[in-house]
């Protein structure tokens, strides 16, 4: 609307311009470029006089900025800590601000007009020279305080993604740690920052180098697969370990990583509870390995982007490892992969059972069970899925058809089968899977499958990270079931997102559920090259809402993908089956990702767990300041 009034204005001044006012303007011009210790000046011309004044003061403009940037160099480069990067941003501060904002003070002159002679207007622009000594002297004072301001955020942002990755080391999320600490690294850079007594950037490279010298990767096996008659490939499992300061080896997760298979470079899925795959055009003896710290733009928050893409950061050496494939690691076709031991006992309850595995022994039942899995495991293996659907329910089998069929799944090492009863169920876990989709996103999952009372598998479900499980099954004050319900709730949850499953979302929501949403608005480059700082939206949804919005979901994305660590939980003093869980949620689709904290309260009291809360936020609060369990009950 400005700028077509600006337009109105300018037409029906120059239509009654005479030639006489023209002259004026034209003697004015002369005295103004007759005294350039007063004035700065430009002009410019256009078949418009609208874009002939504003062409005119673009150009003054940048006169103005190079003079100013002439006059304050050594200026600048004496209070930054950062050099040239500072001082180029210091510019193109000043050159937008004349430009939008702070030049308003020039004035125009028309020298010429369309006529018999000419074919475009040429305006004339000028400024008093004491008018952009002021307008500079606000600017620097300005940019002092942001320098003030940029300085404590940095402080702010160092030290809070160090604690994140100090806290992520704790629970041998390695991938996580080298993500957060590189952020931190890259955003201490020409800071003043300090990290204790040391410098912050020091300090961190240190702790970098120092994380990814003490992964250690091994394979453990590497198996010759027909493609087809005239070619095969070469798959390698490995072992990812982290090396703690006390020399305990534990399993590695979340960690993404690249090798080199023979040809090219490739993304390998990330790891999982320290298994990692690796897929190869011929047998190799020795492979390129290289572990990710520094992320892309999806995975990096808008703000950190932005300041690390314009840092020249160390490449850290120690990231790339030569993995060794020996000939005993080439023999091996069949490396069984084991869970790591829990504080539940095996049991089987034969009383609880009903139908006919009543009358099936303990020892007969798990064997006829052990049986089933490996059919089901060849199936896998093979893609004959249509062979073992008798030993599903129907709701069962679509779930399993959805899972393999979809992720396109193939079976990683030989799964070592536990059974645990539950309730009315007997929990098969589990078997080690990686799933590949389009555009090369692949996962790797352990999915348990669960045996009703007729011997039928009427669930499957991703387990938890070792990290997430040994959260819950470690808390010894509570009941073995207790302790159960939540594991198997949550495993459910996550994969019902992986499965579609709108239908079991709906029934453990109350109906009148609390459910926030946040939604991360991407940052994104217009074309004026204007980037929109990333900002979260938080809404507040009906379940009904929140129904048909996961619906929508699952109809568009080719998948999604939850994984859940770094669990807390509460327990009501009051009311023993009410919880509060706080879950750091990963998730990942197809057109869209996001990492940020999951709040759940759910109540256990009935046959079904049932969800009065679930708010998802970016930040991490410590649990107890979300909420107070026994306000509730």
């Amino acid at each position: 609307m400005k700028r077509i009034i600006l337009t109105l204005i300018l037409s029906t001044l120059f239509l009654t311009l005479s030639a006489q006012d023209i002259d004026r303007d034209r003697r004015i011009m002369e005295r103004v470029m007759a005294d350039t210790d007063k004035y700065s000046y430009a002009s410019a011309s256009h078949d418009t006089l609208e874009v002939a004044v504003k062409n005119a003061v673009a150009m003054l403009a940048s006169q103005i900025v190079t003079d100013v940037k002439v006059q304050a160099k050594s200026e600048i480069h004496s209070v930054t800590g950062n050099g040239d990067v500072e001082e180029r941003l210091f510019y193109d501060q000043v050159a937008e601000t004349f430009t939008n904002v702070r030049l308003k003070d020039y004035h125009t002159l028309v020298v010429a007009k369309p006529d018999r002679k000419n074919t475009k207007y040429t305006a004339f622009v000028y400024i008093e020279k004491e008018s952009i000594a002021q307008i500079y002297a606000e600017i620097e004072e300005e940019e002092r305080e942001a320098r003030q301001e940029r300085a404590k955020k940095a402080e702010a942002d160092v030290n809070f993604y160090y604690n994140e990755g100090g806290k992520a080391v704790k629970d041998v999320r390695i991938g996580d740690a080298l993500k957060y600490w590189y952020w931190a690294y890259a955003l201490s850079i020409g800071t003043n920052v300090t990290i204790g007594t040391e410098p912050a950037t020091r300090f961190l490279e240190s702790k970098i180098d120092r994380l990814l010298s003490d992964i250690q990767v091994t394979a453990i096996s590497c198996e010759n697969v027909k493609i087809n008659d005239l070619q095969e490939k070469y798959n390698v499992i490995l072992n990812i370990q982290y090396k703690d300061d006390a020399g305990l080896l534990h399993k590695v997760t979340n960690l993404d990583f690249e090798y080199n298979d023979g040809y090219t470079q490739q993304k390998g899925a990330r790891v999982r509870d320290g298994i990692g795959t690796l897929e190869l055009q011929y047998e190799l003896d020795e492979v390129r390995f290289y572990c990710v710290y520094n992320y892309d733009e999806n995975e990096t928050p808008a703000d950190v982007y932005a300041i690390v893409k314009s840092k020249e950061t160390k490449k850290f050496s120690s990231a790339t490892k030569m993995i060794k494939i020996s000939d005993e690691a080439k023999k091996v076709k069949d490396v069984v992969l084991r869970e790591d031991e829990v504080d539940l006992p095996i049991t089987y309850d034969t009383d609880k059972k009903e139908s006919n595995a009543s009358i099936i022994s303990t020892e007969g039942r798990q064997e006829m069970l052990l049986q089933q899995m490996e059919s089901v495991e060849n199936a896998i293996r093979t893609k004959n899925y249509a062979s073992v659907e008798s030993l599903f329910t129907d709701e069962g089998y679509d779930s399993f058809l959805k899972l393999v069929r979809r992720g396109n799944a193939t079976i990683v090492g030989k799964p070592q089968y536990k059974f645990m009863d539950y309730d009315r169920l007997t929990l098969c876990r589990f078997i080690t899977m990686q799933f590949r989709f389009r555009n090369n996103k692949q996962f790797i999952e352990k999915v348990t499958f669960r045996f009703n009372a007729d011997n039928l598998i009427e669930s499957l479900a991703f387990t938890l990270t070792d990290v997430a499980e040994s959260d819950i099954l470690q808390k010894g004050e509570w009941n073995r079931d207790s302790r159960l319900t939540l594991m198997t709730f949550l495993e459910d949850y996550q994969t019902a997102y992986a499965l579609g499953r709108d239908k079991y979302l709906e029934s453990i929501f109350s109906d009148n559920a609390l459910i926030i949403v946040g939604n991360k608005l991407e940052s994104r480059v217009v074309s004026d090259g204007v980037r929109l700082v990333e900002h979260v939206r938080y809404d507040t949804l009906s379940k009904k809402q929140y129904i048909n919005r996961l619906r929508g979901h699952f109809a568009t994305k080719e998948y999604i993908n939850l994984n859940f660590t770094e669990t807390d939980f509460q327990r009501a003093s009051n009311n023993k089956e009410m919880y509060g869980i706080r879950v750091r949620q990963e998730y990942f689709s197809s057109n869209y990702g996001d990492v940020g904290y999951l709040f759940l309260l759910v109540d256990l009291r009935n046959e079904l767990p049932i969800i009065h809360v679930r708010a998802w936020q970016n930040d991490k609060l410590p649990l107890e300041s979300l909420i107070e369990l026994n306000d509730f009950y």
